[in-house]
Parts: C-alpha cells; sequence; structure tokens
C-alpha cells in the first residue's frame, strides 16, 4: 500500500488532500510548540529505551516530509524508519549554497525540531519538554542518533520511544537563524505501526 501524509492546518485540523508519499509543503503556525516548555540541562542515559534496537533491521515508514522551504534553505523529514519499540527519522536541511551543520545540542539559533503525539506528549531537540529530550516517566523519548552530509547538505537522525499511538503524528520545526518560524506537518501513526510489524529481528538482544 502506498504511504500517506498530510499537512496540518492553521486550525489544527488536518488537511482535506492525501499526497501519497510526500507532502510537498507544511503551514506556518502560530508559537506554541517550543515556547511553552521549560529548558532542563539534564543528561540522557545509553541502552534501551533511549536508543535504537542492536539486533534489528527497521522498515521504512515513510519518506519526503517536506517541512519548510525558503530561498536559502529547505528542511525535510526524509525518512522514517519503523522498529518494534519505537522509530528513527532522519531531517535534512539542503542549502542553496553552503550553510551550518545541525547540531546534536542545539542552540537557540540551531535548527529545533520536535514530535507530537496524538495524545498530547511531545519532545524536543533543544533540551526541553519536560526533561531534556524527554524522559521514560513521561513517556516519550527524543534523542539524536547519527548525522552526515556536506556543505550544501546536513542530515541529523533521531530515534523516538515509544511507537506513536493511533492518530496524527506531528513533526514540528523552527530555525530562527534562517528565518524559519514553527512550521509543522502531519503523517498518520498508523503507517508506522504497521511497518514496525515487518522490522526484522536479527537473533535474541542481551540483557545486562
Amino acid at each position: 500500500m502506498m504511504a500517506l501524509a498530510q499537512v496540518i492546518a492553521p486550525d489544527s485540523k488536518l488537511s482535506a488532500s492525501l499526497l501519497p508519499c510526500v507532502a510537498d509543503s507544511a503551514t506556518l503556525t502560530p508559537m506554541g510548540f517550543f515556547g511553552d516548555v521549560s529548558v532542563s540541562s539534564s543528561r540522557t542515559p545509553a541502552g534501551s529505551p533511549w536508543d535504537p534496537p542492536v539486533a534489528e533491521f527497521p522498515c521504512v515508514a515513510v519518506s519526503a516530509l517536506l517541512l519548510a522551504r525558503t530561498e536559502e534553505v529547505a528542511v525535510a523529514v526524509t525518512a522514517i524508519w519503523a522498529f518494534s519499540a519505537g522509530f528513527e527519522f532522519w531531517i535534512k536541511a539542503e542549502y542553496r549554497e553552503s550553510g551550518p551543520a545541525l547540531e546534536s545540542v542545539p542552540d537557540d539559533q540551531s535548527l529545533h525540531v520536535g514530535v507530537l503525539f496524538a495524545d498530547g506528549k511531545k519532545a524536543a531537540n533543544v533540551g526541553r519538554v519536560p526533561d531534556a529530550a524527554g524522559s521514560v516517566a513521561n513517556g516519550l523519548i527524543l534523542r539524536p542518533i547519527s548525522f552526515g552530509g556536506g556543505s550544501r547538505h546536513r542530515d541529523r537522525s533521531y530515534w523516538v520511544w515509544p511507537l506513536p499511538p493511533a492518530g496524527p503524528l506531528t513533526f514540528v520545526c523552527e530555525w530562527s537563524a534562517l528565518g524559519i518560524p514553527e512550521t509543522r506537518a502531519v503523517v498518520d501513526a498508523q503507517m508506522i505501526s504497521n511497518a514496525a510489524r515487518h522490522s526484522l529481528k536479527l537473533w535474541p538482544e542481551e540483557t545486562s
């Protein structure tokens, strides 16, 4: 079945149009996602559930979800990889000329990225909501995992635990240094849950 992605409208209702695999635009929204959370300096631990499973290949759930585009840069979720316990998503910044890296610990001028579950839980990459990158106790984790790219494109992946509940899964970004206000795009979380059932377990994971 072909994956579908949706773009969120200003009144937070899903738009009427469905696009195969690609959402070609995202809607600018008022300040709220990154501005209503407190700062925390706590450090994140390693291991489950803070890291993707080490004995599992994921199944691709969604690709090419455009978050924002200006005359200088475009930002997109280029892939969502579904694991049995969560998902990893890749953010790409494509520059018309050369541009900055996507920092693992962003400051006020860096690209801010977050996810919002249908049940209201949210986490971001800016050391907020409500602990740095979320917490087990609060039921949602977002953690930087991998990175790459060159002078004109930068990539970074984030691990999200657990799998999202049924309903809309919202990706949020803002990048004040490059003129991108808070912007959102939505996918159906069921696509990730469906893909997670097809991840490939390699061997039993060792437990300490």
